[in-house]
């Protein structure tokens, strides 16, 4: 066998296990080869089709117009490498989508000997490609609709779409967003960690990633705090072509939980050194669910024993038909108020309080609010200065009686010196200044 026979033998041999479909013409465009994949493809075998025209094997179409096509082996021969993507019609009239390439072959003088042309079946993938597209589409709708900010990426992190509230929350514009890295937006101002992570995680995992928080600080924004949730899209798909990204603004919510735990904080030291007795009792139950150690100091219990007891258990209230009584008053009216209860201690000494509470929300829940005043000292106080006016008052018994007694006879001396009477002006005088000054001492009695 000729060298020239030997080469074009162990091309074809080279071409049949390329797992394209292959097609070789001369220079006159007839057919000289096909692989099996081309067989396959094409409907031909390679006796039916040696010396056929090309466009009488491969007949291909426009994939939009289905118009005819100019065939690629003529294009070859002018324009060099040839590469499209058209609609290959086989021989039993069935069509496959197909990506293909055109090569002229050159003799040893240079010229043009024949073309080779290589394609392959990509039906499968223009469905997906279809599905996806349509996918991405009814996606598009769904997210436009959206009030957190939302955007698409394709599998090189290049932003596909977003909608209305990406670009009004971040101040990007939709020309300068869209078919861009996501990284290089608003001159690198994504260009975050903590993106990074989350993004790298979604494509090296094939999974969703839900509530990643992340914090930044944007040149025209300031410092945001951003939940990010990703996964890919279409999510059933082997090899998703998108990430779906939602961006949700918890800056504020994040200020909130700050001030409300700085708050609790603050709540919580006033609650432990408070100098009044407080107890906080549930709203549904009417046990207590938390104490201040003034009460512990106060009833002689320890905050274990108080916590899960009724008021009456610890001796707020007589009984327990009294306790309960004042359970639904405050249920009711959401406030009692008691100015002097008797309290018993755990050792059996009495105290007295004033007693305050009322009833108000936490989240959902009610909570009643007990605060408890020591006022022991203000009612021994108050028994003493009733021990001291009972006394002023026995006091003032006993003078003005022991007033009257020597007053009753000078009263009488006086009425006397009167009966019997005298002219002289001196002693007229000293009677009637005792008798004014008897008087008088009797008023005061």
């Amino acid at each position: 066998m000729s060298g020239p026979h030997r080469e074009k033998d162990a091309l074809h041999v080279a071409l049949s296990s390329i797992g394209a479909a292959v097609i070789t013409t001369d220079a006159e465009g007839r057919v000289t080869f096909l692989n099996s994949v081309a067989e396959s493809l094409t409907g031909w075998t390679l006796e039916e089709a040696a010396d056929q025209p090309i466009e009488s094997v491969f007949r291909i179409i426009h994939k939009e117009s289905h118009q005819p096509v100019e065939s690629p082996t003529v294009r070859a021969f002018w324009d060099g490498v040839l590469v499209n993507r058209s609609l290959l019609i086989a021989e039993d009239g069935m069509d496959r989508s197909i990506d293909h390439i055109a090569v002229p072959t050159h003799a040893d003088n240079g010229e043009v000997a024949g073309v080779v042309l290589v394609f392959r079946d990509i039906t499968e993938r223009r469905k997906t490609e279809r599905a996806s597209q349509k996918a991405l589409a009814y996606a598009a709708d769904i997210i436009a609709t959206l009030r957190e900010p939302f955007v698409v990426l394709d599998r090189d992190l290049r932003v596909k779409t977003a909608n209305r509230s990406f670009y009004d929350a971040f101040h990007v514009p939709k020309e300068e967003t869209e078919n861009r890295l996501v990284y290089d937006l608003g001159n690198g101002q994504w260009n975050i960690p903590g993106l990074r992570t989350l993004l790298d995680e979604v494509l090296s995992r094939n999974h969703s990633v839900h509530d990643f928080e992340v914090e930044h600080s944007f040149p025209a924004l300031g410092r945001k705090t951003m939940m990010l949730n990703a996964r890919r899209f279409p999510p059933e798909a082997e090899h998703p072509d998108y990430i779906l990204l939602a961006i949700q603004d918890i800056t504020e919510r994040k200020r909130a939980e700050i001030a409300m735990r700085a708050s609790e904080v603050r709540y919580r030291r006033l609650f432990e050194t408070a100098q009044d007795a407080i107890l906080i009792l549930d709203g549904d139950t009417g046990k207590i669910i938390d104490a201040n150690p003034f009460l512990s100091d106060l009833l002689g219990y320890s905050p274990e024993e108080l916590l899960g007891k009724e008021l009456w258990e610890i001796g707020l209230f007589q009984d327990i038909e009294a306790s309960q009584a004042a359970f639904r008053q405050l249920q009711e009216k959401g406030y009692i108020r008691y100015e002097d209860l008797p309290l018993e201690t755990k050792d059996g000494r009495r105290a007295y309080v004033e007693f305050v509470s009322n009833v108000y929300p936490v989240d959902v829940h009610q909570v009643i609010q007990c605060n408890i005043r020591d006022i022991s000292d203000r009612k021994r106080a108050e028994e003493a200065l009733r021990d001291v006016d009972r006394r002023k008052d026995e006091f003032l018994a006993i003078l003005a009686h022991e007033l009257r007694n020597p007053l009753a006879p000078i009263r009488n001396a006086v009425h006397v010196m009167r009966l019997k009477g005298t002219d002289e002006p001196d002693v007229q005088w000293a009677r009637d200044v005792v008798e004014r000054q008897v008087q008088q001492l009797t008023r005061l009695v």
